[in-house]
């Protein structure tokens, strides 16, 4: 079995150009923690204001699965699109169970 390994690009057949495959996997790692960090905003204030989030959940679900499929498929794609599913998983539904929501504001 083939794995490639985002931290030193190696892999069989990983192009190592500017927009090659690692640079892609690279790309979809930063695009999942920054759709972290705005879910976790939106369900504080925004239009998600009431829902509970759960911020580690969601960045222990989508970055583990993410790097687990680009290791075993060498696809950011594939990766990407496991990662939002992780994100749901682990935001949404430890969000159901235990919400770790509330910024500074005391309700006063």
């Amino acid at each position: 079995m083939n794995f490639y390994n985002m931290m030193t690009c190696e892999g069989n057949g990983w192009s190592t150009s500017i927009l090659g495959d690692c640079s892609m996997a690279w790309i979809g790692f930063t695009l999942l923690i920054f759709l972290c960090l705005i879910l976790r905003r939106q369900c504080e204030d925004g239009f998600l204001s009431g829902t509970g989030f759960n911020v580690i959940g969601a960045f222990a679900g989508s970055l583990v699965t993410y790097i687990v499929v680009v290791a075993l498929t060498g696809s950011a794609r594939w990766a990407l699109v496991a990662g939002v599913v992780g994100l749901a998983a682990g935001g949404f539904g430890i969000g159901l169970i235990a919400d770790s929501g509330g910024g500074g504001d005391s309700g006063y």
